[in-house]
Parts: C-alpha cells; structure tokens; sequence
C-alpha cells in the first residue's frame, strides 16, 4: 500500500469516526478531530466556528439521529485531503427534524494534532 492509499485509508476511518461522534454527541472525540480553525458552513449558508458548532451539538441545537453517506471520494495532496460526496442527515434542528440531502466538501490537514477537519460547505440537492 503506498503512502496515499494509506493516507485515504486513515482519513476515511476518521470521517467514519467523524459522523459517528456526531451521532453519539461525542464532544470530546469531536474536539480532536475538528480543527481549532474549523469553518462549518452549513447547508443553509450558516457558518459556525469550532466552538460554535460544538456548542451547538451540546446544546442539542444539532441533534443527529442518523447519517448516510451513498457517495465518497477522497483524495489527499500531502498534507491536506479533500474529501466530497453526498450525506443523507436525519436530525431534530432546534427541535424540528429535518432531512438533508446535500452534495459537501470537507477539507483535512495533518499537523501536529494529527489529521484534522478544518473546513465543511454543504449544498442541498433540489
């Protein structure tokens, strides 16, 4: 296995764990995996800062009740990867459940902390 296959390996586990901790309200897994510079530009054109989002899923703003990803395609440039897809996200929002159906791309970057999301934009699909 080459270094990039390897890198996509390591990356698509930690999107599993990613969505999963999303899920479960894992907050602690979540603060390791998210970048301190995290932008979370939601489907609705919002966008949330590392603690903002996190704040979010605490305060049950973001409940996610399940998460599908049909589409996936990651590649990695050194130390950076961009991932994009298609997430199906079941969730109460403020109370309210909602369904997305939204195309996304995320961006990872390895530092010190190891790999980290630094960047999240999702669009609807009409």
């Amino acid at each position: 296995m080459s270094n990039g296959e390897a890198a996509v390996g390591e990356i698509r586990a930690l999107e599993d764990r990613r969505y999963k901790a999303m899920v479960d309200k894992d907050i602690p897994v979540l603060e390791g995996l998210l970048h301190d510079d995290l932008v979370y530009t939601h489907s609705n054109a919002a966008a949330d800062s590392k603690q903002e989002y996190l704040a979010g899923i605490r305060s049950g703003k973001f409940d996610y009740r399940k998460i599908e990803r049909p589409l996936e395609s990651i590649r990695v440039y050194g130390a950076s990867a961009v991932v994009a897809g298609h997430v199906k996200i079941d969730l109460m929002m403020s109370g309210s459940p909602r369904s997305l159906n939204s195309r996304y791309l995320n961006v990872w970057v390895r530092g010190e902390r190891g790999w980290q999301m630094v960047a999240w934009q999702s669009t609807p699909i009409p």
